[in-house]
């Protein structure tokens, strides 16, 4: 055995190969045992002076899609709107806002957790406030053509919750190993996903710029 590398190590290696195998490489996704715990520094803001309120609500396990987040409400804000943008773990109410814009990071083909979570919780006042939805997906960074299979990640909660988003935005995320579980390197090296950080902020503006009237902020 290598050193440097624990028994307990080499075990779960070995269970990150064999889940890796199980999930047939979906999306470049972590299996689902993987740990859950959210990255640290979430991003907890508020953006904009505006009489429209807007919540932004992200899921992240790296910090890829906080930056996202960020994005949406920096452009939102600019655009004369009071923006909240928030982490799913902190639970925020969506009451007394105009629209909500909700996403998440992409783990065993789904959302986060705590994200999904989020929504079902508060399903009712999401069908009942004009909602977005965005996906953050190493896959739209490495194999655009995949789209429609990074599209579909939010089928099964949209089913479930009965929440139809009035737009669904799909951007690429980033492979930075130093922020996963050796577990989850093995997969991610098992896969050949390709590191470095793709995501495209200027692509997230011009989707958040085109989803606001439908969001009914002018």
């Amino acid at each position: 055995m290598a050193s440097g590398i624990s028994r307990r190590q080499f075990v779960l290696g070995g269970a990150a190969v064999t889940g890796a195998v199980a999930l047939g490489g979906a999306g470049y996704v972590a299996a689902k045992w993987a740990p859950e715990d959210a990255a640290e520094g979430l991003l907890r803001e508020t953006m904009g002076d505006g009489m429209s309120k807007v919540l932004v609500v992200y899921g992240t396990k790296t910090g890829c899609t906080s930056g996202i987040a960020e994005k949406i409400g920096e452009t939102l804000a600019a655009g004369g709107v009071t923006v909240d943008v928030k982490p799913a773990e902190d639970k925020p109410s969506p009451a007394g806002y105009d629209a909500i814009v909700v996403g998440s990071g992409i783990r065993a083909s789904s959302w986060h957790g705590a994200v999904k979570e989020w929504v079902s919780v508060n399903a009712d006042a999401l069908k009942s406030t004009p909602t977005a939805f965005y996906t953050a997906c190493l896959t739209m960074g490495t194999n655009p053509e995949k789209v429609d299979e990074v599209r579909a990640y939010t089928d099964p909660l949209i089913a479930e919750t009965g929440v139809t988003p009035v737009a669904l935005g799909l951007f690429a995320g980033m492979n930075d190993p130093k922020k996963f579980s050796l577990p989850e390197r093995l997969i991610m090296k098992m896969m050949k996903a390709p590191e470095g950080d793709f995501r495209d902020f200027e692509a997230v503006a011009a989707w958040t710029t085109e989803t606001a009237p439908l969001l009914g902020l002018s």
